[in-house]
């Protein structure tokens, strides 16, 4: 009897899927516990924006040391990660020297398996770090990104390469929701006759038909299949591995994993998680438009209705995802897999939103997509919208190298002072920002809320509750709600335990860290009181400050502008998406605080207004 063997993705989505302060070594305990129980054939523990959701934990591990402590509680489990053949686990084009160290990392800190894939399906883009995944002894799975309009020779073709680069199993990949149970079927009966690899099948289970896929494949001769526990579906809340284990019943497939144990890690998650998930489209009827056109990948979905949300257009958001079909189509419907998918959201939100027509306004990426920098296209760029975007003034450019910087050395530099670890300047070489602020409280600050708190005899002398057995989630969000408000001190009792939370106490250190930042606001804050009509103009949104529309374009608005409402004062990156700031009033620029390019966070002032009192 053939055995299907279940990767389990559950960990990689709870740091996808809910916010990073509720999530602690508890919850992480807990799960794993399980998790060792069930007795999965792997663990895929980051992929996706997994590994950049992991920087923003409240336990201070970077992603590499949450790898270790899931292998330290599992040794026995395989762990797997998602990667990118050169943009890892970034948006940007890695050097050979990251991608080399990087693979040493995984090594390092117990990763056994790469599922490795290149959005644009390029076998180019393998070749580099395969072979140095196997000279390191990690296990390769090859990776295709589903693509509906290649003939099933593509498939067969591209699996023998993958082989001979020394990948030992192939996965295909269906980013965008079209495979159907009966090209499901097609597909996987070719791979297996012609091919001599294990093949795999990764589907999300966004329009319902997961089950239906996975079973077509293993009955076609697919060796395995992924699964969570967290349902990847926004509008049913039933997971899919239950009717598709049962969908095996009295046939000559079966499985290892132990089907009880996996019942009780469900029961655990619906009572732990399901309240924190972010399920920001959930019932939407776009997920069932036009029976089988592409859908965007669930965590593109999540981001651009943010990032929308955000800046109050929300309205435009059916506007935007046909805009990004267009796009795709347009330059040789390259799949929408990271960083691909991130480019083209963002040349989408300009054209439909920041932009007054189409392709006003070209993002230096998608450029760079379309010269080649990011892989071979895998059709031709329409010729009209070519020679738009490259104009006369443009034609240098075609002749441009594009190259991939080694940054590691400077990276290494600017972190010289907060740490010298290795897998530490990597992380900041993906996410500068947020390795940063993870390392300052790693090294500055305690390692928990508890700790953090150094109030003495929390605990009643009557009690024989221990501190480490309190829902920490809870004392977290209790701790928000003092730290955000203009309360000083709250007292609560927690499961027996009695718990003081005194600002003035709890926070010495981040009161002692923001003394230099209150002088410094301090003045502006005496500028504005002494004139009612000026107010600070903040960000809505964490990104990066844009003054222009590019470098030799010229500025929204300079000091000493005059401005009315509704005009755009300038431009911030999030996610690879542009975001238009707009006035909300009439009046007079009287200074701007950020400079172009600058990092810039939530609710910072960007800029100082007169209001016109007419």
């Amino acid at each position: 009897m053939k055995k299907i063997k279940i990767n389990d993705i559950t960990i990689r989505d709870l740091f996808q899927s809910i916010d990073a302060k509720y999530i602690d070594t508890k919850v992480l305990d807990e799960i794993l516990g399980y998790i060792n129980n069930i007795k999965f054939d792997s663990i895929e523990i980051f992929g996706g924006s997994a590994f950049e959701k992991m920087l923003e934990n409240y336990f201070y591990m970077s992603p590499f040391e949450i790898a270790y402590y899931i292998k330290e509680k599992n040794p026995s489990v395989p762990l797997q990660a998602l990667i990118g053949a050169k943009n890892l686990v970034g948006m940007e084009i890695y050097s050979k020297n990251i991608i080399e160290r990087f693979i040493k990392q995984c090594k390092k800190y117990g990763i056994d398996n790469l599922k490795i894939y290149d959005a644009l399906n390029d076998i180019k883009n393998f070749e580099f770090i395969v072979s140095s995944a196997v000279k390191n002894n990690i296990n390769c799975q090859g990776t295709i990104i589903y693509d509906g309009l290649k003939d099933l020779d593509f498939y067969i073709k591209f699996s023998n390469e993958l082989n001979k680069l020394g990948c030992n199993s192939i996965c295909i990949k269906d980013v965008e929701s079209t495979l159907v149970p009966i090209k499901t079927e097609q597909l996987f009966k070719r791979l297996t006759k012609e091919t001599t690899l294990p093949i795999y099948l990764s589907v999300y289970n966004i329009r319902g038909l997961q089950v239906a896929n996975y079973y077509s494949a293993c009955a076609s001769g697919c060796s395995g299949v992924d699964f969570s526990f967290i349902p990847s579906a926004y509008n049913d809340a039933n997971l899919s591995i239950f009717p598709f284990l049962l969908s095996l019943k009295d046939t000559q497939m079966s499985y290892d994993l132990d089907y009880l144990k996996a019942l009780e890690l469900y029961e655990w998650v619906k009572k732990n998680i399901y309240q924190f998930l972010k399920n920001d489209l959930l019932y939407s009827s776009f997920l069932y438009y036009n029976k089988n056109s592409n859908l965007l990948p669930k965590w593109l979905l999540s981001n651009i209705h943010h990032q929308l949300n955000e800046i109050g257009e929300i309205g435009k958001l059916d506007a935007v995802f046909e805009e990004i079909f267009k796009i795709k189509n347009e330059i040789g419907n390259p799949s929408l897999a990271t960083p691909i998918g991130q480019i083209i959201s963002s040349q989408a939100i300009l054209n439909t939103i920041i932009s007054d027509y189409r392709w006003e306004i070209t993002n230096d990426e998608i450029k760079k997509l379309i010269l080649g920098y990011y892989g071979k296209l895998p059709r031709e760029v329409d010729k009209v919208l070519f020679n738009k975007i490259f104009q006369e003034s443009d034609k240098n450019s075609l002749n441009n190298t594009y190259e991939t910087e080694n940054i590691f050395e400077q990276c290494k530099n600017e972190l010289k002072k907060i740490s010298e670890k290795e897998e530490d300047i990597l992380c900041y070489c993906f996410y500068p920002e947020k390795t940063m602020k993870l390392l300052k409280h790693k090294n500055h600050e305690a390692q928990n809320v508890i700790t953090d708190l150094k109030i003495p005899d929390l605990i009643s002398k009557k009690s024989n509750i221990k501190l480490e057995d309190i829902d920490i989630r809870k004392i977290r969000e209790i701790t928000d709600l003092v730290e955000n408000s203009n309360i000083d001190e709250i007292k609560l009792e927690i499961d027996g335990v009695k718990i003081s939370i005194n600002k003035k106490i709890g926070h010495d250190n981040k009161e002692h860290n923001k003394k230099e930042e209150l002088k410094a606001e301090k003045s502006e804050e005496d500028k504005t009181k002494k004139d009612k009509d000026l107010i600070e103009i903040k960000s809505p949104i964490v990104g990066i400050f844009y003054r222009s529309l590019g470098p030799e374009a010229q500025p929204f608005v300079n000091i000493g502008d005059h401005i009315k409402k509704g005009d755009t004062i300038c431009i911030i990156e999030a996610m690879k998406l542009m975001n238009k700031i707009n006035s909300d009033y009439n009046g007079e620029i009287k200074d701007i605080f950020v400079q172009n390019e600058e990092a810039v966070e939530y609710g910072q002032a960007l800029m100082l207004l007169k209001i016109d009192k007419s």
